[in-house]
Formats: C-alpha cells, sequence, structure tokens
C-alpha cells in the first residue's frame, strides 16, 4: 500500500490490511504492509482497540467485533445474506453435504463470503485462507474459482501464463498450454472444475456470474471430498444457481429492503447445516 498521510487513509489502510490478513498481523507486518511509519501505526491501530474495531493478541492485531459487526450489518442492509443462502443451503443438499459457498469481486479478486457446510467440515472452513486466494499468488489458478477469475482477467491471465505458477499437489496442472485450454473452457462455458489440483482427496466445482457486459461479478461452487463434487447433475444445479444469483442479486443492488423479505429465509434453514460469513477466532487481548 502506498501512505497517503491522511489521517482517514491510514486508518482505512490499517483496516485492510488486517481485514485481508489470514491470521494476526504483528506492528511490523502491519507497518510494512501499510507504508505508514511504526509509531504511526501504533498509535493508530492502539486507538482503533480501544475503540472495539481491532483487537491485540498473541500474535499481533486482529478484527474486533466492532468491525466484524458493521461488517454484517452492511451486508444485511444490502439483503446478501438472504439472497445467497437458500442457493448454498440447495447445493449443499444435492451436494448430498459437501461445502456449498459464494464469492464476490473486490477490487479485482474473489473473496468468499459466504458458505454452508455440515459438521466434518467446519475445521476446514476456519482455515485462514479460505476467504481470499491472493496469498496463493499465482497458484490462485489452479482453484476453480481462481481459474474463474483469472479467464475474465486477460491481462492477470497472460502475467500468469509467461511466468508460471508453483504445483500444489502431484495432480496440479504445471503445463502453459492445457492452461490456456482450461482458461479459455471456463470462460466460454462459465464454468470449471478440478480435482486434487489444490489438496489431495478433495474436489472443487465452481459457476461463474457474469453482468450485462460479460465482467465476472461472483462465483458460486461447491467443494468437497467426493465424487457427487463433479457429477453431472451437480453441475447443472451449479449453472442454474449462477443463473439464478445473477438475477436476484441485480435486483437487489442499490435498493432498501423490505423487513417483511427478511423472514421467509430463515424459514428455510436445514437441520444440521452451518451457514457462514468470514468469522473471526476467539482473540485474547495482551499488552505490548
Amino acid at each position: 500500500m502506498t501512505d497517503d498521510h491522511t489521517v482517514v487513509g491510514r486508518v482505512v489502510a490499517i483496516l485492510d490490511a488486517v481485514a485481508d490478513a489470514p491470521a494476526p498481523l504483528p506492528l511490523r507486518e502491519l507497518t510494512r504492509r501499510t507504508g505508514i511509519p511504526k509509531p504511526t501505526v501504533r498509535r493508530i491501530a492502539n486507538d482503533l482497540v480501544a475503540r472495539g474495531m481491532l483487537v491485540r493478541t498473541e500474535d499481533g492485531y486482529w478484527a474486533g467485533s466492532r468491525l466484524m459487526n458493521q461488517g454484517l450489518q452492511s451486508a444485511y442492509q444490502q439483503r446478501m445474506p438472504m439472497t445467497v443462502q437458500p442457493y448454498l443451503q440447495e447445493l449443499h443438499y444435492v451436494s448430498r453435504g459437501e461445502i456449498a459457498w459464494y464469492a464476490t469481486v473486490h477490487d479485482g479478486s474473489l473473496v468468499t463470503v459466504g458458505a454452508a457446510f455440515g459438521p466434518r467440515y467446519a475445521a476446514a472452513m476456519q482455515r485462514g485462507w479460505w476467504p481470499n486466494l491472493e496469498m496463493f499468488g499465482n497458484s490462485a489458478v489452479l482453484f476453480a474459482s481462481g481459474r474463474l477469475q483469472f479467464a475474465h482477467a486477460p491481462d492477470r491471465a497472460d502475467r500468469v501464463l509467461s511466468t508460471g505458477w508453483s504445483p500444489m499437489t502431484p495432480q496440479s496442472v504445471t503445463d502453459r498450454h492445457t492452461m490456456t485450454d482450461l482458461l479459455k473452457q471456463a470462460y466460454d462455458t462459465g464454468y470449471t472444475e478440478e480435482q486434487e489440483q489444490v489438496a489431495l482427496g478433495y474436489r472443487c466445482a465452481a459457476a461463474a456470474l457474469r453482468d450485462d457486459a460479460g465482467r465476472l461479478t461472483g462465483v458460486v461452487g461447491v467443494t468437497g471430498c467426493t465424487n457427487s463434487v463433479t457429477a453431472a447433475d451437480l453441475r447443472t444445479a451449479l449453472s442454474k444457481s449462477a443463473d439464478g444469483l445473477e438475477r436476484d442479486i441485480r435486483e437487489i443492488v442499490g435498493r432498501v429492503p423490505d423487513p417483511a423479505t427478511v423472514l421467509p429465509s430463515y424459514l428455510r434453514l436445514r437441520s444440521g447445516v452451518g451457514y457462514t460469513w468470514p468469522a473471526l477466532p476467539t482473540a485474547t487481548r495482551v499488552t505490548e
């Protein structure tokens, strides 16, 4: 980041850095990522801790309850959870209990913002890398969501194909011609899947959401351990979900929600299914 030397800019930069990190950020790392002088970072960060926007843990600064609450309130004001969750519940059911998730585009990158999952995947959902693939660099192209992201960003795709990427498993695609074909297929069909290219024993299938101009706006997908993730019936369900979400999200953007529309979504909850927006682990306050 570049320090703009304004108070508001520095506060936002610190909050962005903490929110984007997969784990608490020590003061030194927070200083490096923001480009702000260390004494200033310490003063602003501690002030944000006092206001509940951040917490200080043994490992560094982490998002606080006030910041989390503001994010959730913003999401509900935009009706995103109520719009997305019924689709995720259905995909979780159709996939026979795998992880159904939705990611939206933020600053050109896909960030997972909602998921439906069962108890056996609770630990996997708490992994620090789940909300954001940027930490994987070029290797993000191995993920189904990352492949759709690069397929809709030709400049980024060209850079990945020209510089290469690191394999994540023995099954990872390493040939550039093969990846070129996969990216073209992902763009043409709006669908892609990968089998054990990111983690052995795991599969993922995903479908793109696009606006009227063909720009990527989001991705809906299913990740899990069984063959049902790449079954033909799930591909059909994912494509239908993407089409439905495109339509429904387009309808809610910029509109003030009607409180009467909130209740029905809660009545469609399935027993034994976890519903989540990026969660924060319990943090212990410490003093420096």
